[in-house]
């Protein structure tokens, strides 16, 4: 019966396992110095020898001749134990997950080997035990008999709980390398007497993905379908149709041609090729993109040398952005594939939103647009420029004003004339229309500083012209501006401008009794008041002493210059006089008036301003 290439070349000592040189030096070191545990647990993902170093470590501790920490496979022991000893017992654990099954293991465990030193058991995925199994399990791992060693294998370690992990020795295997692995291969075949191409060798090492048994599966395939193994006969033993439609499609997206992605899409389902498994190819072919971008190298890539041309090439017509954007949706069409019973379909959409940015709306969609847009602009602007200098592009004249006497005009008109051109939008007139900046003007280089700037004199004094807004009038009459209709039987008494604002005398017996000065400075100030406080406290008069402004007058007017128009008339004096003064209103002491003569006063000056108040 034909052996597997896998089984017929599984590693028979630590010199012989590749990729995992952190794990077989330890344990060499643990064999030659006699420190072996009772418990191991090793972990990792599948293929990368977790079972073969158990049954190496099963043969290294009970060899009688070791070398250099592995076993020398020539001794009774060894050979025994490639017969199947009984001694060394391999348990599956998905086969034996019941608590039944470890209490048989512990009875049994009790009783001494019968040829080897040690009685060791190899539990391949632990992690299937039930949890009863596990409680079990505690104590005879804890504190097996002298004679026993635990092997525990497993590819999901978050299965296996805390209490067995604290009583093992933890050894985590690490992915097969590339590299190692095509070494491995090119052996292998050359052993079998088979050829194979480096090329095909390397490609089938990074379809297994760092297992070496997926890869020793894929070449046992690969020798039966021909002689010579070349990267043509491993794609069709694999199932997949090389990498350029990645590229094709990867174009079709970043040229917005959704029609050539779907066309492509179509050939590949014609040839059985499953939609999915090409959306899984699209994410590592962007991937590799994104990796590219961010400034990895080839063996991070595990990529051959012909393919990293192709990307580079292809790196340079993508942004960053617009990579994760493919991601983004090619990630989100697979988690909710589950959705559509149609993966064609499910494809097909995927590739249209792709090719078409306009259709999504979130943050990425936006920012490569915004990208695409900025590389197209600058691009237009470099290839201007660099036409406008080098004289090879015709250039558009300004205002499509063509003079007649044609003449070769200077990089720097040229670029001006493209510029103006450019955002001209409305169609021209027959008539050219003046630009309104000098022609010869020259636009390329700033005007020179000038030694001692000087600063520019106005010939005329600023003045207001009809350009400017005009505001609006102030009301003349206490009706206007309480919006009062002007009274039918009353006429206005109009006044002349020296009789309104006449000033009034200041008696001296009164100001010499309180101590006060006439201040001459309130009829301009109130002058410079706005026209509605000015109508309204224009028959007052002002006295002063020291800080202290008193407003004279009658009742109804102090009360609008020291109630109403407080602050303003209190900012006003201060700025006249050059101190901050207060506002006081003359007693009524000192006029003699009462509350009969403040009602006399506001009802004349009511008539006086055109307002007829009929009191009953």
């Amino acid at each position: 019966m034909y052996l597997a290439l896998y089984r017929k070349y599984r590693p028979l000592t630590f010199d012989d396992v590749i990729s995992q040189e952190h794990i077989t030096t330890t344990l060499r070191n643990q064999l030659k110095n006699g420190q072996t545990s009772h418990a191991y647990l090793f972990t990792g993902s599948r293929g990368t020898g977790k079972t073969t170093c158990a049954k190496i470590l099963a043969k290294a501790i009970n060899c009688l001749d070791t070398k250099d920490g592995s076993p020398c496979l020539e001794c009774d022991v060894c050979r025994a134990v490639a017969d199947d000893c009984p001694d060394i017992t391999e348990i599956d654990a998905a086969s034996n997950t019941g608590v039944d099954n470890v209490r048989a293991l512990k009875e049994e465990a009790v009783y001494t080997p019968l040829t080897c030193k040690y009685k060791v058991y190899i539990i391949d995925e632990v992690h299937m035990l039930s949890t009863a199994a596990f409680n079990a399990l505690l104590k005879l791992i804890e504190e097996p008999p002298p004679h026993v060693v635990f092997i525990f294998a497993t590819t999901e370690l978050h299965k296996v709980p805390a209490t067995i992990l604290s009583r093992c020795q933890r050894f985590d295997f690490r992915r097969i390398d590339i590299n190692d692995s095509k070494k491995r291969l090119l052996q292998i075949a050359e052993k079998e007497g088979m050829e194979l191409d480096e090329e095909a060798a390397f490609l089938i090492s990074r379809i297994s993905d760092g297992g070496m048994r997926d890869a020793l599966s894929l070449l046992d395939q690969c020798f039966a379908a021909s002689d010579h193994v070349t990267e043509e006969v491993v794609r069709s033993c694999a199932g997949i149709s090389g990498t350029q439609h990645l590229f094709d499609i990867a174009d079709a997206v970043i040229a917005k041609n959704s029609s050539k992605a779907i066309s492509v899409l179509d050939g590949l389902v014609q040839h059985s090729k499953s939609p999915i498994r090409l959306m899984e190819e699209l994410i590592s072919h962007y991937r590799i993109l994104m990796l590219l971008k961010a400034g990895a190298d080839r063996s991070m890539l595990r990529i051959s040398s012909d393919e990293e041309i192709q990307y580079n090439a292809q790196n340079n017509k993508y942004s960053m952005e617009s990579i994760l954007r493919a991601i983004s949706i090619l990630s989100d069409t697979l988690s909710g594939r589950n959705y559509s019973k149609n993966e064609q379909l499910t494809c097909e959409m995927c590739l249209i939103r792709l090719c078409t940015p306009t259709l999504d709306l979130d943050e990425k969609a936006l920012s490569g647009r915004i990208d695409a847009l900025e590389r197209k602009v600058a691009d237009l602007v470099t290839n201007a420029v660099s036409a406008v200098v080098t004289n090879t592009a015709p250039v558009p004249p300004v205002n499509n004003y063509v003079p007649e006497e044609k003449k070769e005009a200077e990089p720097k008109e040229q670029v001006k004339e493209l510029f103006t051109a450019s955002f001209a939008e409305e169609k021209p007139s027959e008539n050219p229309i003046p630009l309104p900046f000098e022609e010869d003007k020259d636009f390329s280089l700033p005007p020179p500083p000038m030694e001692e700037p000087v600063a520019a004199i106005p010939e005329e004094p600023f003045r207001v012209d009809e350009a400017f807004p005009v505001a609006p009038i102030e009301p003349e009459t206490l009706s206007e501006a309480l919006g009062l209709p002007p009274s039918e039987k009353a006429e206005p008494v109009i006044a002349s401008d020296t009789e309104i604002w006449k000033p009034v005398e200041v008696k001296e017996e009164v100001i010499s009794e309180e101590g006060f000065e006439p201040f001459r400075e309130w009829r301009d100030i109130i002058d410079n008041l706005p026209s509605s406080t000015k109508m309204l406290i224009s028959e007052t008069y002002a006295l002063i002493r020291e800080n202290t402004v008193m407003v004279c007058g009658s009742e109804l007017q102090k009360g609008y210059a020291v109630k109403d128009f407080h602050d303003a008339i209190q900012d006003a004096v201060s700025r006249a006089i050059g101190r901050k003064v207060g506002i006081i209103a003359q007693p009524k002491q000192a006029v003699g008036g009462d509350e009969k003569s403040y009602v006399n006063d506001f009802l004349k000056f009511a008539e006086s301003q055109g307002v007829k108040i009929i009191v009953q």
